[in-house]
């Protein structure tokens, strides 16, 4: 099937093509804004390619690419044709196998593209241009995580937004020109028409409706005066009552303290050396709630070059920011807690995190005790600017009744203001006492009952976001999993514990019955070799205990077997990490441990100047993994070939999975063995 047989559902194609030129995007130079997009969505998905295409009549255009060298390629070829047939996410894992792209040359030819993710760029009339798209070169049958297709949506609509503020900027700068050129008096006449005048009234009705849709406000400010002319929607991103004039001061003092040396000041505007475009965040003035602002910008410069006027658009991109940061947040906490060994790492990195991320002024997990009626603080992250004093680590639940009812109810309590909330003069002052007056707090449950809570606090009236509630009730999921795992992992440590102890007294017992058995046989060699075998075994299961028999790395294996004998000094071991599956630990601690023995008696390590070398080496032979193993002897006696095949060299020659594959030459600077066997049978369940 051709993509261009393909209709598109929002829009008819003529009416599509006439939306997407507009814009006046296509065949523009590349800006840094677009370029970010698709460098973060090529990380989050884990893709080599991510572009914004556009889809023109006879072609798609890549305003901005990564991974991809051709700047635009012919209609037919596009799969973006195919993702703004709908509103979500389309997705190919393997388009090879598509009949729709079977036949597509970016298939079957370089760049041979065979995973596809596209989420359709949807203006806010609903009509598709095109799409943000990530594309891999391997097949990827499980395609995107649910994490990735929620930050490629996120970012697909920050494109639009992009453009949408470009085209404002791009109108509002022909405007200020043509005002320029055009003259005062010859604008009043033509405005003075009726027909002038509707088109006018028309025009205007089109831009608020379009600037309410995107969240976008226009602005103009005279830089000799700081006075300023602002849309209503201006006025509503920042919180202020509606006007048509203001000044910059205003919106200044709005924009969050640790964020005032983004902004542009009087003195920057005036030098031009203002940033034109950037991201801040603001305290909105109406209902405290933090938001994230883009602004873009341009400078008006006189005859001498003296900047007179900044005009451009700010919008409120509070919910895509929130998405970027969500997803950060989750993935640092991630890595955190999958490093974290004990309770108070997890805590600790689970209320920094949330805090420094929603610019809290305070945030903590704290543990429920019903039946004492306590609530006891694990940890209390507090923000470091103003200073306040931690939380009393015991806290009656008492003073916070109507929270803990909810609570205990397994709801999320979100408060924007304590002192507008139905809840009592005493709980009020509880929190008054924190310096609190904005609350979330997510409960974790168990079988019915509240057993803990993840807080966070703000010392403002604050309007939590939605984006907001979301991070901190994802972060608190997090938590929760990761402390019921750690408390999973120190109950089985427990029972190894347990486990090793008691394997301990049977293999003891074992020794203990083959002593007295064995008592009167001879030689003693043979005796005390059993025995030694058994003290090996029950070393080899203690390493296994300790990482609950997990694969265990082959070099604590080693050193283990090694030192059991009091030789790890004069022993050097290096090899790459490898991980071996339980029987391997067996296998090689009995091996290791058969050599060393005959090192201590015949070898190398019955002299005092004697050493031994173990390496291993990663090779692969006829397209399989392998392990060589070297075992090398030196400083010792000179070494001859035992006269008898014993047991000890039975197990010497069975290798390192006991299927052969031993080399043992007696070398006269001392014994040296190789030892090859297939990584799948070290390292395979």
């Amino acid at each position: 099937m051709s993509p261009t047989t393909i209709p598109t559902s929002a829009a008819s194609e003529a009416d599509r093509l006439a939306a997407l030129h507009e814009y006046g995007i296509l065949d523009t130079p590349p800006e840094p804004a677009f370029d970010d997009v698709v460098s973060l969505a090529s990380a989050i998905c884990g893709t080599p390619i991510a572009l914004v295409s556009l889809l023109d009549q006879e072609r798609q255009w890549f305003k901005a690419r990564v991974g991809m060298e051709a700047c635009e390629t012919p209609i037919a070829q596009a799969v973006c044709a195919y993702a703004i047939r709908g509103t979500d996410i389309l997705t190919i894992p393997d388009l090879k196998q598509d009949e729709r792209t079977a036949a597509n040359p970016l298939v079957n030819e370089p760049p041979a593209i065979r995973f596809y993710a596209g989420a359709p760029l949807i203006t806010p009339g609903g009509v598709p241009l095109g799409s943000l798209c990530v594309i891999d070169t391997v097949p990827r049958p499980e395609g995107l995580t649910a994490l990735q297709a929620q930050a490629l949506s996120t970012l697909s609509r920050q494109v639009v937004s992009l453009m949408e503020m470009r085209a404002l900027v791009l109108e509002r700068n022909r405007n200020v020109m043509a005002a320029r050129n055009v003259g005062a008096r010859f604008l009043s006449r033509a405005l003075s028409s009726e027909a002038a005048e509707a088109e006018a009234r028309a025009s205007e009705a089109r831009s608020v409706l379009a600037q309410q849709a995107g969240r976008i406000g226009i602005f103009e400010l005279d830089i000799a005066t700081g006075e300023m002319v602002v849309s209503p929607e201006f006025c509503r991103i920042f919180g202020v009552p509606v006007t048509h004039t203001s000044t910059a001061t205003i919106f200044e003092q709005i924009v969050l303290e640790a964020d005032r040396g983004i902004r542009s000041t009087p003195a920057t505007r005036s030098d031009g050396t203002a940033a034109l475009h950037v991201e801040y965040r603001i305290r909105r003035q109406n209902d405290g709630a933090l938001r994230w602002v883009s602004r873009r910008s341009e400078l008006v410069r006189d005859a001498s070059g003296r900047p007179v006027t900044m005009f451009g658009a700010v919008q409120d991109i509070t919910e895509t920011k929130l998405g970027t940061l969500r997803l950060s947040a989750l993935v640092s906490l991630g890595d955190l807690m999958r490093e974290a060994r004990t309770k108070e790492e997890i805590l600790r990195s689970a209320s920094c995190i949330l805090g420094e991320t929603l610019n809290a002024t305070r945030a903590g997990f704290a543990e429920i005790d019903e039946g004492r009626g306590t609530v006891s603080i694990q940890f209390d992250w507090v923000a470091p600017t103003p200073e306040r004093e931690p939380i009393a680590s015991l806290i009656h639940s008492s003073s916070f009744p109507e929270t803990m009812h909810r609570l205990r109810l397994g709801e999320l309590v979100v408060m924007n203001d304590v002192l507008e909330e139905k809840i009592a003069p005493e709980e009020q002052a509880s929190f008054a006492g924190f310096d609190t007056q904005a609350q979330i707090a997510v409960p974790m449950m168990s079988q019915g009952e509240l057993k803990a809570v993840l807080f966070v606090y703000d010392g403002t009236r604050r309007q939590w976001s939605e984006g907001e509630v979301e991070l901190a009730r994802g972060m608190a999921d997090r938590t929760f999993s990761a402390l019921e795992e750690l408390r999973l992992r120190q109950a089985q440590q427990m029972l190894n514990r347990e486990l090793s102890h008691r394997l301990k007294n049977s293999l003891a017992t074992v020794q203990a019955l083959a002593h007295q058995t064995l008592v009167d046989v001879e030689p003693e060699e043979a005796v005390e070799a059993f025995l030694s075998r058994v003290r090996a075994l029950s070393g080899a299961h203690e390493v296994l205990l300790k990482n609950n028999w997990a694969p265990s790395d082959i070099a604590n294996v080693a050193r283990k077997a090694l030192g059991a004998l009091g030789q790890a000094e004069r022993t050097r071991i290096d090899g790459p990490a490898l991980h071996l599956n339980s029987q391997s630990v067996l296998l090689i601690s009995m091996l290791m441990h058969e050599l060393a023995t005959n090192a201590l008696k015949y070898g190398s390590l019955s002299g005092p100047a004697g050493q031994v070398e173990i390496r291993w080496l990663l090779e692969e032979r006829e397209g399989e993994g392998q392990l060589r193993l070297q075992w090398r002897e030196t400083g010792g006696p000179c070494v001859a070939p035992p006269s008898r095949r014993s047991f000890g060299t039975m197990l010497i020659e069975m290798g390192l999975a006991g299927r052969g594959g031993a080399e043992i030459r007696y070398a006269p600077a001392g014994l040296e063995a190789d030892f090859t066997t297939r990584l799948t049978d070290l390292t395979g369940d």
